[in-house]
């Protein structure tokens, strides 16, 4: 099957293309950029169709004109020849070529001959060039899906799971199938643009995919702000309309390389602003007197209450605890009593604080790793009140040991202040 392939490309002004039911095919490229290299470090091929008038024929349209077993197998084979084909040409020796393939062409492609460790053969390209995109949701047959990944794995090539977050894409299957690269779908982006808790929980989301051996990419990306959004996560690599629209014709490998100069640069006046503490700065001051106001009282906890009540002046200011080096906290949470949200009675049984091991925290972990400092947690659900809030923790030398002192602000009513 290879040779007839090869037969049906044809040379083209923008490049090779190749024909299928009246319908020209060539190959458009879209650069998939490392945000850390500033550079493009792959691309993504994607077909692109003109009727014999010369109109747009659109990838949907392209493979419902393949009827038959034969012909979606053939179809799929001839788009990957044209993309392979198209690339070698380019003359782009390091980068990576994403090639989006359908799961099912594996599954009866076997029936019609071996195909693409030839064609690489052919073309002088190494399969660890090639990053082979499977869209999971086209398979619901698992063992299918897992022959699919072994195939292109024992080959050499990269696997990335494509448009992970739609329809039925899960995690299990990223813990089963161990991806090289995970595309985060575009609605991943899209709902992080417009839901504050979407955007807040994404750097976890891609913290957990790294967690499982993946790199990761967030595709989708068409404006400044989801640009944005994307470099506030740990993700390596980036795609869209943003860095770059497919086009046809000569690869150009550093044609992001300024818009993505200037997203750094704004990146660094964010980071400076968080890292220069102004956001909670006059929290981080209220906990430090409170801290130092402890130092110099001993005696147990129910004594030192007055240390306690500057923290819950400030507009936010929830709560404060005291643990000891085993993350026990002394004493009952000092409450603010005036706080609008006070008292969520969903969570009434976890009230009392007294007693309570906290050792398991962030707050706390952070505070003993470093005493003297203030930390300050991301943003979770507040036991006390229902609502986000992040903690302010600062471990100290105490006469009874270390203790680390904790300050529960809202977020909503902190950030406002």
């Amino acid at each position: 099957m290879l040779k007839h392939i090869i037969k049906n490309i044809d040379t083209a002004a923008s490049g090779l293309s190749a024909g299928f039911s009246g319908v020209t095919l060539e190959t458009a490229f879209q650069p998939i950029i490392s945000l850390a290299h500033h550079r493009a470090v792959g691309f993504e091929a994607l077909v692109r169709g003109y009727s014999q008038a010369g109109k747009p024929v659109y990838p949907p349209a392209i493979f419902s004109l393949a009827q038959t077993e034969f012909d979606i197998v053939y179809l799929d084979r001839l788009c990957r020849a044209l993309h392979v084909s198209n690339f070698k040409q380019a003359n782009h020796p390091t980068g990576w070529l994403f090639l989006n393939i359908n799961p099912n062409v594996i599954v009866h492609g076997k029936k019609y001959g071996t195909f693409f460790r030839e064609l690489l053969a052919a073309a002088g390209l190494s399969p660890d060039q090639i990053v082979v995109e499977i869209l999971e949701n086209t398979l619901v047959d698992e063992p299918s899906l897992d022959n699919c990944v072994a195939f292109y794995r024992d080959l050499g090539c990269l696997i990335a799971i494509d448009d992970f977050g739609a329809g039925s894409s899960n995690f299990q299957r990223i813990w089963r199938l161990k991806p090289h690269i995970v595309k985060l779908d575009r609605s991943i982006i899209c709902n992080a643009a417009n839901d504050v808790v979407a955007r807040r929980m994404l750097p976890n989301i891609v913290n957990t995919l790294h967690e499982a051996g993946s790199l990761v990419l967030v595709e989708g990306i068409e404006n400044e702000a989801e640009a944005m959004i994307a470099m506030e996560t740990s993700a390596e690599l980036v795609q869209g309309y943003y860095f770059g629209r497919p086009v046809s014709g000569p690869i150009v490998a550093d044609s992001a390389a300024t818009v993505v100069s200037e997203l750094f640069t704004q990146y660094r006046e964010v980071l400076g602003l968080r890292q220069g503490g102004d956001k909670y700065q006059s929290y981080v001051a209220a906990l430090e007197r409170a801290v130092a106001c402890l130092e110099g009282n001993a005696g147990i906890f129910s004594e030192n209450l007055d240390c306690f009540k500057p923290l819950l002046v400030p507009k936010g200011g929830e709560c404060c605890y005291l643990l000891d080096h085993h993350g026990k906290q002394l004493g009952e949470t000092c409450v603010n009593q005036s706080a609008v949200y006070l008292g969520d009675r969903h969570f009434k049984p976890l009230e009392s604080g007294q007693g309570a091991i906290w050792i398991r925290r962030p707050y706390w972990l952070r505070a003993m790793s470093r005493p003297g400092e203030v930390q300050c947690t991301r943003p979770y659900l507040s036991i006390r009140t229902g609502r986000l809030c992040v903690t302010l923790s600062l471990a100290y030398d105490s006469r009874e040991g270390i203790r680390v002192l904790c300050f529960d602000l809202d977020c909503e009513a902190a950030e406002g202040n």
